[in-house]
């Protein structure tokens, strides 16, 4: 799939959500856009899986698993662990991570505090990675049914190659830089959202600023208990044009104790 098309297909989906903005009030729409938030459960459970394809045609898979635990009225705890394989090694990579979220202040912004840490094993040279990000996530209501989603922060990342050490460091090759995120959500009625988004950061690891990505989301509710969790991801290198990786992602978020 080549990246113009790809460049059409997100600038496509970016007039769809918005073409319907005008002409609406703020505070009327703020109410009905909020009214479609949850009650944040006390524990769920994402569960999916990636396949991704690089641009010279290599493909891995991994598979994650990402608890999510509301620990008070002001911080939630959510844990990721990620198995990858290749066609060349079934044990190719690792990643983990430990992350603390605040609430929603104002309903509109919160912020994150993560430690990930990569262990690769495959493609050699094995190396060990660790990555220490605090960021500020916002979600604010803008027009009927949108969202738009703003986010920022900074990353500390260090490096240490030939190692399998899979413990958190601060020694190695270091790299440090900003981290972001921007787009717009479509709220779905009472049934979730399609989101269109490009950032250098999801889930796990964050990306160099030379390599942002580009992501069309779907989340939809199936029942009470059960969200679809599904994902495309164009990743570039510096232009649009110099693409890296596809990604796509599919699984479910088990909303397990309200």
């Amino acid at each position: 799939m080549s990246a113009g098309f790809l460049r059409l297909v997100f600038s496509v989906s970016i007039f769809a959500l918005s073409e319907n903005l005008s002409g609406q009030a703020i505070d009327s729409l703020q109410k009905k856009t909020l009214s479609h938030a949850k009650e944040s459960d006390k524990v769920s459970l994402l569960l999916y899986a990636r396949i991704i394809l690089d641009a010279n045609g290599n493909i891995r898979i991994d598979e994650n698993i990402v608890p999510n635990f509301k620990l008070n009225n002001w911080l939630r705890l959510e844990l990721g662990f990620r198995q990858g394989e290749r066609p060349q090694k079934f044990d190719s990579y690792n990643h983990y991570k430990v992350e603390l979220q605040t609430k929603s202040f104002w309903k509109a912004v919160r912020f994150v505090a993560r430690l990930s840490d990569n262990i690769i094993q495959y493609p050699l040279p094995t190396y060990s990675k660790t990555n220490y990000l605090v960021l500020a996530e916002s979600k604010y209501p803008i027009f009927h049914s949108f969202v738009a989603v703003v986010a920022g922060g900074y990353v500390f990342s260090y490096q240490k190659n030939n190692s399998l050490d899979g413990w958190p460091t601060t020694s190695g090759n270091k790299i440090n830089q900003p981290i972001y995120k921007v787009g717009l959500r479509y709220m779905l009625k009472d049934a979730g959202f399609i989101e269109a988004v490009i950032g250098t950061y999801d889930v796990f690891n964050p990306y160099l600023l030379t390599a942002p990505f580009m992501q069309m989301s779907f989340d939809y509710d199936l029942s009470e208990r059960c969200t679809l969790y599904s994902y495309f991801r164009y990743q570039y290198s510096e232009h649009i044009d110099v693409p890296l990786n596809d990604f796509l992602g599919l699984g479910v978020r088990l909303h397990l104790l309200k």
